[in-house]
Parts: C-alpha cells; sequence; structure tokens
C-alpha cells in the first residue's frame, strides 16, 4: 500500500492510496486482495508471510489460539476434556420429614479441639440427600429438570467432538489406512494428496456415527492448482454433500480449520479398509499442477445434537 500525496491536497479524501503495491520489505502486502474478499464477521490474521482471511465460525465457538507459529482458529470453549457438559441432577430424600425429637451427645475432652462426625450418629438421627446424575451420550438430547418439578424437563442440545475413527488415503485405488496419523498429534503425517494427484484420488474420513463437521489441522498447506468435492456413502454411490463450507480452501489453508456440512438424511455406513463407518471423502474432480504437497497433522469428527 501506498500514498500518493499531489500538490494542493487538502482533504484526506483525495488522497490515493495504492493497493496493489508489494511492500514486503516494509511488512505490508495483499491488502486490496483481503479488503475485497471480506464479509461480514471475517477476520484478518498474518500466516508468517502475508495476510490470510478467518471466516466466521460456528456459533457460539470462540477465536483459539494453537499456540506459537500457529494460525488462530474457530473452537468450541476449552479442550474436550475440560469442557462442561448438561447433565440431569436429582436430590432424593428417603423421608418428607425428619423428627425433632432425637438428640446424640458425646464427651470429649476440653483441651482439645474435637469434631464429631456424623458417622457416630445414629442411623436414624441424621438424612443425607442422594444425587443422581444421569450424562447423556453424544447423540442424545439431555433433559434437565425445573426446580422441584421433574414432570417438566427442559431439553438442550449437546455437541461432542471426537478424534476420527478411520481415515483412508487413496491413491489411484490403492488404499493406505491412516487413522492412527490422524489421531496422533505428530506434525505432517497425513497424505491429505498424493505427490502426483490425479482425478478420482481421495482422501477419506469416518465416524461411528453420522455426524456433522469435520475439523482438520492442515500442518503443511498445499500449493497448487486443483479442485475437490466432498462426498458420502448413501448405500448405492458416492453423492456429493449439501451446503460444503471448507475452510480448508482444498488443503491450501494450514492450521486447525473446519469443513461443516448438512447431514445426509440417506448416509448409511461404508466398509473401507475393513472400517465399518459413516463416511466422507474429498475428492479430487479436477488437477492441474502442484508444487507443495498438502499434509495433515490430526483430525476430529464433530456431531451436534
Amino acid at each position: 500500500m501506498s500514498l500518493l500525496i499531489k500538490a494542493g491536497i487538502a482533504k484526506l479524501s483525495e488522497l490515493e492510496i495504492d493497493t496493489d503495491k508489494d511492500w514486503q520489505a516494509k511488512g505490508i502486502s495483499n491488502i486490496k486482495e483481503i479488503a475485497l474478499g471480506m464479509g461480514i464477521g471475517d477476520v484478518a490474521q498474518h500466516d508468517g508471510a502475508r495476510l490470510v482471511k478467518l471466516s466466521p465460525g460456528q456459533a457460539h465457538h470462540v477465536l483459539t489460539s494453537e499456540g506459537p507459529g500457529k494460525l488462530v482458529v474457530w473452537a468450541p470453549g476449552g479442550t474436550y476434556f475440560y469442557r462442561y457438559f448438561p447433565v440431569t441432577v436429582y436430590l432424593a430424600h428417603s423421608q418428607a420429614k425428619v423428627s425433632p425429637d432425637k438428640s446424640h451427645g458425646k464427651s470429649i475432652a476440653m483441651s482439645t479441639s474435637n469434631r464429631q462426625a456424623h458417622v457416630d450418629a445414629p442411623a436414624d438421627f441424621i438424612r443425607r440427600l442422594v444425587p443422581s446424575i444421569t450424562l447423556a451420550d453424544a447423540e442424545a438430547v439431555v433433559t434437565v429438570a425445573k426446580t422441584g418439578d421433574k414432570s417438566a424437563p427442559v431439553a438442550t442440545a449437546l455437541v461432542l467432538k471426537k478424534l476420527v475413527e478411520g481415515v483412508v488415503a487413496d491413491d489411484g485405488g490403492v488404499q493406505t489406512n491412516e487413522t492412527a496419523a490422524a489421531q496422533s498429534p505428530a506434525a505432517n503425517d497425513m497424505t491429505l494428496l498424493p505427490l502426483a494427484p490425479a482425478v478420482d484420488d481421495a482422501y477419506y474420513f469416518g465416524f461411528s456415527r453420522p455426524w456433522n463437521l469435520l475439523w482438520l489441522n492442515v500442518g503443511t498447506a498445499g500449493v497448487g492448482t486443483w479442485i475437490l468435492v466432498w462426498e458420502y456413502w448413501n448405500g448405492a454411490a458416492w453423492a456429493a454433500l449439501a451446503d460444503v463450507v471448507d475452510d480448508t480452501t482444498a488443503f491450501t489453508m494450514a492450521g486447525t480449520r473446519k469443513v461443516d456440512f448438512t447431514r445426509p438424511g440417506d448416509w448409511v455406513p461404508a466398509t473401507i479398509l475393513t472400517m465399518s463407518l459413516y463416511w466422507i471423502r474429498a475428492r479430487v474432480s479436477s488437477f492441474t499442477g502442484m508444487t507443495t504437497q498438502p499434509l495433515g497433522t490430526q483430525a476430529w469428527c464433530e456431531a451436534r445434537v
């Protein structure tokens, strides 16, 4: 970006700004590209070389740091094992009323601190409330009773994000199980595309129940020209997923990014390399050339209810 100052300029609105100029040495570049591509809710961040756009995340997700040297991403608040889950809690009591006509005493030394444990008291002297807690699984709607009224539950949604349960790379019909690589945080051990991709090469992600959202940590962003289509198995053929939002931009954007889609109504499990799962795949539908192979680090499936 540069400012062209002409003689006689008296107002800021008369300044001409050259947003096409590459000022890499000054830390400024591609501002026009980012500005023209920005929409409502988009934010810009630096990927180490230039500005990149981050599109709005899923509702109620938060902007999350992946650590030094990595791009920020939209993700559920907290980490998977430290998030709160909605539960049903009821407090039961064996008696509606506790009789007040009982007493209990015990001699204690006056010179020492002595606290009487409730276990010393007669069985019918102390009444305890016994909590009953139920945690629903990922596909169940959780009900939370209103205070004092179990008959009128309030329905709440449950969202679970878990590591993928199956990952397969397909290079010219030769399939390789990369599930362990996708579940491990080791960097760049997922071959998202072959070194020399061809049409119909694909990368598969599977989970044991229908799901809604793929989270993919792209360790190395691919550089080149190709088109991916996202598909699912309907029991007879691979069909296009609806309403796909691919924030990886066909594996060309680094960092943890999401691929969102509408859960198909006719989605059925398929068996790939002995794994019977609900699969989606990113299939190459067009390829021109590649200078950097895209590699993945880790992947998660998210089921929203």
